[in-house]
């Protein structure tokens, strides 16, 4: 194999940013660390995640979450 030009493995990551509401941490996280869902009925997905300062769930929409 022959590569022509070598990939970015940082693309890969999608990165998202959060918010706790709970204790106000913010933070960002890659796609190995939250998790997507998505709802067929209100047609609109999210992401969740566990804050690391206060250990609750955070969410946060598609449009919300890009950094």
């Amino acid at each position: 194999m022959k590569i022509i030009k070598q990939g970015d493995l940082y693309r890969l990551k999608e990165i998202k940013r959060f918010k706790c509401k709970a204790c106000g941490c913010e933070f960002e996280a890659d796609n190995t660390e939250y998790r997507r869902d998505y709802s067929q009925r209100e047609n609109c997905g999210w992401y969740a995640i566990k804050c690391p300062t206060c250990d609750r769930w955070v969410t946060t929409d598609d449009e919300e979450a890009n950094v």
